[in-house]
This record gives C-alpha cells, sequence and structure tokens, in this order.
C-alpha cells in the first residue's frame, strides 16, 4: 500500500488493511510505503497515521523518498494497494475502502481477501478514495 503521512482519508485504509489481514487463512508480505517528498524532513513522516501502520502485526512499513517506488507502481492517491503473487503477477490494484475515509465490507477489501485465500476473483480493480500523494494533503470538504 502507499500513503501519504498526513491524508485523514488513509487512516480508514489502514484499519481496513488490518481487518482483512485477519481474514486471511496463510502468510503474506505487506508492505506499506509512506510518501516522503523531497526537501521534507524525517519528522514529516511521523505522524499517527504512521503509527497506526507501523502497529499492525507483520507489516513492513518504509518511506518512499521522493515517490519513486510511487511512481514505479502507478499509485497516485493514498490508500492505493497493489497485491502480486508470488510469481510477481498482479492480481489487483486499487482501494480497500468504499468512499473517502469509510470503513467497513467494501468490494476491494473483499477481493483481496478472496485472493489471499487462494480463491479467483473476477474484480481486478477498484477506485481509491484517497489524497493526492503528490501534492498538499488537505481533509475532505464536507
Amino acid at each position: 500500500m502507499f500513503a501519504h503521512p498526513h491524508c485523514p482519508c488513509t487512516q480508514a485504509s489502514i484499519g481496513e488493511l488490518n481487518r482483512l489481514l485477519t481474514r486471511c487463512q496463510g502468510p503474506v508480505a505487506v508492505h506499506v510505503l509512506f510518501i516522503q517528498p523531497k526537501g521534507t524532513s524525517l519528522d514529516w513522516t511521523e505522524t499517527s497515521l504512521r503509527k497506526s501502520a507501523e502497529a499492525i502485526p507483520g507489516i513492513d512499513v518504509q518511506l518512499d523518498p521522493d515517490g519513486a517506488e510511487a511512481h514505479r507502481f502507478g499509485a497516485e492517491s493514498s490508500g492505493y494497494l497493489a497485491l502480486y503473487n508470488p510469481e510477481g503477477k498482479l492480481l489487483f490494484c486499487g482501494g480497500i475502502t468504499a468512499a473517502r475515509g469509510h470503513a467497513g465490507d467494501n468490494a476491494g477489501e473483499n477481493v483481496v481477501v478472496t485472493l489471499l485465500n487462494g480463491q479467483n476473483a473476477e474484480l481486478k480493480h477498484t477506485a481509491v478514495f484517497g489524497c493526492s500523494l503528490f501534492n498538499q494533503c488537505a481533509a475532505p470538504s464536507k
């Protein structure tokens, strides 16, 4: 998963990631990469959102300097998740929330769980409801 450390919407995505991992039957390697734009300090990335991700057992949380990995994987929005099989084939990409900052059952989460449990799924992509990874992040307007 790719995340912006200041995106209020992504708290729901981190929560859903934690929830879906409890529904998986086997081991899975999970990486959450937080964007660190050029010119920002390490302190800028040390947010409650990053701490939430780090609190999930077994998750590897790293920084993505200048979004190099996000660009490489085509991630544009915070909360973008890409799921690959052990051979490196992309199985799913997109979001795991139903709306901006909304936790709860949703198609993306269900597809990821289905795939991680060794079953087939027809859905391969869902929309991502998070702030831009590469622009100033702000709370969603109401």
